[in-house]
């Protein structure tokens, strides 16, 4: 018996050693050959265990040993640190067109916008013809505000439509798809053509059909990207709004709410009160009783259309303790009540005592940071900037 589990201790030994002496063999830039195509067949902790080796062998780092690094790390599930390999691949050789893509797509998923846009129009500078890609470049530009590049890239995506005779047939067959069922070849028909009709609201309704049967999530990035290409208009950040207030995200309902209610204010003095909905019942899931309150009171100047005097706005200011939503219902109607200096005048005062009163809240208040618009610093009605509009 002892002679037996000597034998097979030595044969264990011995098939260690084999395999051991076998995998250094191979050379560093075979390893590097070896770790790709494991990485590239989903197989990433073999790909690592290449790497492993290859490390042993003293030879130094590429951008090869880095982008594969990244392209395993990511599979595994690992997004950061994938995306600090990739950036360091990049940065020893910024030729490499693949992995900015995945850089791109990896910044999209971790909700990176400005610096997705950054490395698409990398990309798009060498391949200008990869529409999909502008699509959402555009998109990217639209979420942090970069409204040249937002009006250029759209303005690029409707001008060179090869297939803009076609656009009344093609929502037909969408609609047929529906009808009978066809929810795929209805999806892939919207993701198809979105790049080639961006504003086209009946071709943003019907998709939105198809992604609520199918996908919730495919639905709300539907209702994102409308808001994002119609961004001045209010009915459609209302309705991503509700959506994420039936989700119970009272947060991400309150941001899209607050842009909703004054692009509204940009349209009419009295919009319909259905805008302060989201914001009421964020109010109410903080417990903000004053904020209750406040939206309480304007949905009554709303009901009656009042037209309050500068200082009844004032004296309503001062009862909701600087409420934000009955401060952009009073900015927006001084210029109707006062000649043009005082209005600088009265707006600066009254969104300087905003700011006085409310510091402490609105460092607090993450509905100013959430949404898709998080990083848009180009919408000229935001409360805290005490200059005039």
């Amino acid at each position: 018996m002892r002679l037996t589990l000597s034998v097979w201790f030595f044969l264990v030994i011995c098939t260690i050693k084999s395999v051991l002496a076998l995998s250094s063999t191979f050379s560093w830039e075979e390893l590097i050959q070896q770790a790709a195509e494991e990485a590239l067949r989903g197989r990433y902790q073999q790909a690592l265990e290449k790497l492993q080796i290859a490390d042993e062998t003293g030879e130094p780092r590429d951008f090869r040993y880095y982008w594969i690094l990244g392209k395993t790390l990511h599979g595994k599930g690992d997004e950061l640190e994938a995306l600090k390999s990739f950036e360091t691949s990049l940065r020893m050789n910024p030729d490499q067109p693949k992995v900015l893509q995945e850089m791109t797509d990896l910044y999209d998923s971790l909700r990176f916008p400005d610096r997705a846009l950054d490395t698409a129009r990398v990309i798009l500078a060498k391949d200008p013809e990869n529409r999909e890609l502008r699509y959402r470049a555009m998109l990217w530009s639209s979420r942090v505000g970069n409204l040249e590049y937002f009006k250029a890239a759209l303005h690029e995506l409707e001008s060179n439509n090869p297939y803009l005779a076609e656009e009344q047939a093609l929502l037909d067959e969408i609609v047929t798809f529906q009808k009978t069922g066809k929810l795929d070849e209805s999806l892939a028909r919207c993701k198809r053509f979105l790049p080639y009709f961006p504003r086209n609201k009946n071709l943003h309704r019907l998709c939105l059909l198809s992604y609520k049967s199918k996908d919730s999530g495919l639905y709300e990035e539907g209702l994102i990207q409308r808001s994002l290409i119609f961004r001045d208009e209010p009915i459609f950040h209302h309705i991503l709004s509700m959506e994420y207030l039936d989700q119970r995200r009272f947060v991400e309902s309150a941001a899209l709410g607050r842009r909703a209610l004054l692009l509204a204010l940009r349209k009419a003095p009295f919009p319909d009160k259905d805008y302060l909905l989201p914001l009421r019942r964020y109010y109410i899931q903080i417990g903000s009783d004053s904020g209750v309150q406040a939206t309480e009171l304007l949905e009554e100047v709303i009901r009656n259309k009042k037209s309050l005097s500068t200082e009844e706005w004032n004296v309503l200011l001062n009862h909701s303790s600087y409420n934000w939503e009955v401060l952009a219902f009073a900015l927006k109607a001084l210029p109707e009540l006062e000649p043009e200096e005082k209005v600088r005048i009265i707006s600066r005062e009254w969104r300087e005592s905003y700011k006085n009163l409310k510091f402490q809240e609105l460092e607090k208040d993450l509905s100013r940071f959430a949404g898709p618009y998080h990083l848009d610093k180009s919408f000229q009605f935001y409360l805290e900037n005490a200059a005039a509009e």
